[in-house]
């Protein structure tokens, strides 16, 4: 019996040593890859905020894949698992902040680019808004001489119509009264092409009929403004 005890000791105290070594290094391992598995999951987490799955989609999914596969590892809770598990988190924080570098440096970008349209944006603002200025007051000219020449021709209008009546009222015999028409001159227009008009004389040297029937608005250069309205005496 004392024989047998004696052959046994050494095994014992060999498996012993082996107890104790695995509890000392299992002790040292599993906080490491518990630190590495957390330290992981925080550095993906903040890839997630920055936006890395949107603007950095393939070392996103590699830092996630390292995560679940060091997760799994670590639950298994051997030597040889912790230490997997280990390296599998530092491997997916290392992703992890790439991925985060990369989604900053292209949002930072998108940024820039923003700016910059906005940039232009606000010149193309600015100068519409000196082109109204600059236009407006060419605008209220041409306005105001529209109303003139509204003007004229409804003061025209009503002093043939007064003619008209006072030619049906009055007994005395008279020469009969013109008629006239309305034209509004176009670009190019003179009073020659205007008078060679088919609808008007049809022959230029009839301008003059135009001309003294018009001399409070034509300038003695005879030159017309496109949008003048005359009065034609019919022939």
């Amino acid at each position: 019996m004392q024989r047998r005890i004696a052959i046994y000791r050494p095994r014992f105290a060999a498996l012993s040593i082996l107890f104790l070594v695995g509890v000392v290094v299992g002790g040292c391992v599993i906080p490491r890859a518990s630190q590495k598995v957390e330290g992981a999951r925080v550095a993906l987490e903040a890839a997630r905020a920055a936006g890395a799955p949107e603007r950095s989609p393939e070392e996103f999914n590699e830092a996630m894949k390292a995560l679940q596969d060091s997760e799994s590892y670590f639950a298994r809770g051997d030597a040889f698992s912790l230490d997997t598990a280990e390296k599998l988190g530092e491997l997916a924080e290392s992703k992890a902040l790439s991925a985060t570098a990369t989604a900053t440096a292209k949002l930072s970008t998108d940024a820039q680019k923003a700016q910059a349209e906005a940039r232009v944006a606000k010149q193309e603002a600015e100068q519409a808004r000196a082109d109204v200025a600059r236009l407006q007051p060419q605008l209220r000219a041409s306005e105001e001489k529209a109303r003139v020449a509204q003007t004229r021709a409804e003061q025209a209008e009503a002093q043939m119509s007064e003619a008209r009546r006072q030619a049906t009222t009055s007994s005395q015999p008279t020469a009969p009264l013109p008629s006239y028409v309305r034209y509004v001159v176009k670009r190019g227009d003179t009073l020659p092409t205007i008078a060679a008009r088919p609808e008007i004389y049809g022959d230029a040297g009839q301008w003059k009929r135009i001309y003294d029937a018009n001399q409070d608005i034509i300038r003695r250069d005879r030159k017309l403004n496109m949008g003048q309205v005359l009065v034609i005496p019919k022939p």
